[in-house]
């Protein structure tokens, strides 16, 4: 090339550039007016962007978009007469010194047009992708959680709300009637360093239960899980020193009949 772009040229051959399509003096001075041209660059730096989004390599483009492909090659513009440039008959022909223009404008009219089409294909793409993770993230979601979601569905369930002094609902109780339970705590405060909670179901004959540790819980509960084998009439959550204690001491913090 023996001569400057005008600018009108530089600003139809940024799709190409932003393909790395050009090569050449071409692409040397496009380069050039990219970076002294703050507009030019904005606009190479977009259709990039249009471009990492593009779907993995099995990801299919819609029919319609390679419709208009080929409609775009084999239909020459108003201006260019029809010497078979555009026809994919005569793709090895040369084209002419005075059809390059009308060249550049439909080759960066197209390549703009593919990176839209394709961005818009790999969004798609992308937030299909991201509602499968949300949905293997749920999947995989604390498998504690999961027991305790599957319990409560059960027709055999009893929830029991263990509720303190005031009358305040601290935790439940989660219980199937195999003996298999989970206490969810809802509202207990952290406990301080060498105190423990600790669960206790009253067992039993009613005119003379007994009190069996359920286990000891911590300072931060959570959900805990338990298996109790014999009739229960009540829980009882205690503080306790740590490690927990043989017998419950007279610290209850929050109990719960079964109906």
């Amino acid at each position: 090339m023996d001569r400057e772009l005008t600018r009108v040229e530089l600003d139809e051959l940024l799709p190409l550039y932003a393909l790395d399509a050009l090569d050449g003096e071409e692409c040397e001075q496009v380069a050039r007016y990219v970076e002294r041209d703050t507009d030019a660059r904005s606009e190479v730096e977009s259709l990039r962007e249009a471009v990492a989004v593009v779907p993995p390599a099995d990801a299919r483009a819609p029919s319609s978009l390679w419709n208009a492909v080929v409609n775009s090659i084999e239909t020459p513009p108003p201006d260019v007469p029809d010497s078979g440039l555009f026809s994919p008959l005569s793709a090895a022909r040369v084209p002419r010194r005075h059809d390059r223009r009308s060249f550049r404008l439909v080759a960066g009219a197209f390549a703009a047009a593919a990176m839209v089409a394709i961005a818009a294909l790999g969004i798609q793409v992308t937030r299909q992708q991201d509602r499968i993770n949300a949905l293997a993230a749920e999947m995989h979601t604390d498998p504690m959680q999961q027991q305790v979601t599957a319990a409560r569905a059960s027709k055999d369930v009893h929830v029991v709300q263990l509720t303190g002094a005031s009358g305040t609902t601290h935790a439940e109780i989660v219980m199937l009637s195999d003996g298999s339970g989970y206490l969810m705590d809802q509202r207990l405060p952290k406990l301080a360093k060498g105190s423990t909670y600790q669960l206790w179901a009253k067992v039993g004959d009613p005119a003379s239960p007994r009190m069996v540790s359920l286990g000891v819980l911590g300072a931060d509960p959570g959900i805990v899980a338990f298996h109790l084998s014999a009739p229960t009439i009540m829980f009882e959550v205690t503080k306790e020193a740590a490690p927990g204690s043989v017998a419950p001491t007279d610290t209850m913090v929050m109990s719960g009949t079964i109906a």
